[in-house]
């Protein structure tokens, strides 16, 4: 893992999925950015999703692909049904 300090801005380089990935890049403000787990829990919700989660799950439904969402099944042992379940759900 790389660790660069500038000017009191901290940044840590280290693996991150491609689909926490377009989630974040279409969250503008970083404090309400994913992490893994957050992104893990999210598809083990069935309801009750705030705003963010709503933000979220609707932008992967419109922006990730299907080979992000597969390969973040895969990654992180969360069934494929699973995750087609609950971004199927209504969220509005």
């Amino acid at each position: 893992m790389i660790h660069i300090d500038v000017e009191g801005y901290s940044m840590q380089n280290k693996f991150q999925p491609m689909l926490l990935l377009t989630v974040n890049n279409s969250i503008g403000n970083k404090k309400n950015h994913f992490t893994i787990e957050a992104l893990c829990q999210l598809f083990n919700k069935n309801s009750n999703y705030s705003n963010v989660e709503k933000y979220a799950l609707d932008t992967i439904k419109t922006e990730a692909t299907e080979e992000e969402i597969s390969w973040f099944s895969k990654d992180y042992h969360i069934p494929l049904s699973t995750l087609k379940h609950v971004l199927s759900a209504d969220l509005y």
